[in-house]
């Protein structure tokens, strides 16, 4: 079955495809018959925006959220910051890897979007929101800051890091179902 983005690619005038439309025909395709390989770059992908966001978010008025360095402060309380920081990359890239593939391989296929261009960034999306419920209802409040008043759902650390919890897993959640966009299977 053609993908209608696809379809919708062909100009009629002309009879030929916009460049670039094979090229993503062939990707959804590949995916398609590859869906750990698939989730392996698009979690890395999504890891490494999600986290460069987060980082930034100063930029826009949010508490920045340097997610490595918070898992390398738990895995590692002692340690220099520089130590805290590269433990913490690599738990953090792991931790995002692991992640994309459960997503590919068990929430994706149960999720009720087609598997079109706005589906899979929807599936994606959806995901993104149920990882931020979880780390403001759970690793937030009794991983990282325990002890801290964070409160239920992190309320006690107010409004805006809930908001930038939520925007960094939409972050994630866009990126891995921009990049895990595989095709429409019969």
């Amino acid at each position: 079955m053609a993908d209608p983005a696809l379809a919708a690619a062909t100009v009629p005038a002309a009879g030929r495809t916009l460049p670039g439309a094979d090229a993503l025909l062939t990707w959804r395709h590949w995916l398609t018959r590859h869906p750990v390989g698939g989730a392996l770059l698009a979690g890395a992908v999504a890891t490494h925006m999600a986290t460069m966001f987060g980082i930034w978010f100063h930029g826009i008025g949010l508490p920045d959220l340097n997610w490595p360095a918070v898992n390398g402060a738990v895995i590692f309380p002692k340690a220099d910051g520089v130590a805290q920081y590269w433990a913490g990359f690599v738990v953090h890239s792991l931790d995002g890897l692991v992640f994309a593939l459960l997503y590919v391989l068990l929430v994706h296929p149960k999720l009720p979007f087609r598997n079109s261009n706005v589906g899979n960034v929807a599936k994606g999306m959806l995901y993104g929101t149920i990882l931020a419920v979880v780390s403001i209802g759970f690793m937030v409040p009794y991983v990282y800051f325990p002890h801290s008043g964070a409160g239920v759902f992190s309320t006690g650390f107010g409004f805006k890091l809930i908001l930038g919890v939520f925007v960094w897993h939409w972050a994630y959640g866009f990126f891995l179902g921009t990049v895990y966009d595989p095709a429409e299977t019969d």
